[in-house]
């Protein structure tokens, strides 16, 4: 919720001069969105265990409602998510976040053994997990991504 917050955020800052712009090319906005705020939306997200309701559902959508803004298209138009990201060339956000996640991993995992940051990933807590949490742990996220 927060990352889609943060968005709409970096969305809002760039709306009245580039996006809602029709004088601006899509190439331009595009572009803007891709530096503006796809980061901010990807901010920490490669450190999270989201999901997959969260990371292809509510990311995506939050997403797609962006760009549709940056278009001028509406829902009612009914043009193809696909259409709208090959039109501003952007890809899947869930799997710009896989890419994000392991290359932290990949970063984490070339640092010696007494990074701190690398033993939390090998790191086993005694006992149970308590009830109603998430059953996805990161290492398990990152095993998914990579398969």
């Amino acid at each position: 919720k927060k990352r889609v917050q943060a968005g709409w955020s970096g969305c809002r800052r760039v709306i009245a001069g580039v996006i809602c712009d029709r004088r601006v090319s899509v190439r331009v906005k595009g572009k803007v969105y891709r530096t503006v705020v796809r980061p901010e939306m990807l901010y920490g997200l490669e450190t999270v265990a989201l999901s997959k309701r969260q990371e292809e559902v509510e990311l995506e959508v939050a997403e797609l409602k962006m760009l549709r803004c940056l278009l001028g298209v509406t829902t009612m138009d009914r043009i193809r998510n696909e259409f709208i990201r090959g039109t501003v060339h952007v890809g899947r956000f869930g799997d710009k976040v896989r890419e994000v996640r392991l290359r932290w991993f990949g970063h984490v995992q070339r640092r010696n053994m007494g990074y701190i940051s690398r033993r939390m990933l090998r790191m086993e807590t005694p006992g149970r997990r308590k009830r109603r949490r998430p059953r996805r742990r990161f290492m398990d996220v990152v095993r998914e991504d990579m398969q």
